[in-house]
């Protein structure tokens, strides 16, 4: 399936964050670096949003209602739309100290970011990167 970001359109990033004014505030920002974003309030959303629409990169938070994020990306990487697709973390839940950053980089994770050190710039910055390595990789 080729990706928006390969044919000339903006790229496609799902953000999943049951924090409204958090999702919006990355939104925001996302957006003004040239993106085109959806924003999920939890991970039940973004399975039924798979079956619309794959994005090219996903950013999703830890604590979500219904699941955390690490269930959500073993469940993603189950999901035949969603096998693939990269996805970074973003959340201020710790998870170094239960093992659950290990968690999430075992299941494929290419990041963990803080929300209280990542501002969306950062965060715009940190998915250009990884797509255009990826891009590169597949070339």
């Amino acid at each position: 399936m080729a990706n928006s970001s390969s044919n000339g359109q903006a790229p496609f990033a799902m953000l999943v964050d049951d924090d409204g004014a958090i999702a919006e505030m990355y939104r925001f920002g996302l957006e003004h670096a040239g993106f085109r974003v959806r924003v999920l309030g939890d991970a039940a959303a973004l399975f039924r949003a798979l079956d619309d629409e794959v994005p090219d990169i996903l950013v999703l938070d830890w604590q979500l209602p219904g699941m955390n994020g690490a269930e959500a990306l073993e469940l993603l990487r189950r999901h035949d739309r969603g096998a693939w697709l990269p996805v970074f973390m973003l959340s201020n839940f710790l998870g170094d100290q239960n093992g659950e950053v290990d968690r999430v980089f075992a299941a494929g994770a290419l990041a963990w970011l803080s929300k209280a050190v990542t501002p969306p710039s950062v965060l715009a910055e940190r998915l250009t990167e990884a797509l255009a390595s990826r891009r590169k990789s597949t070339a």
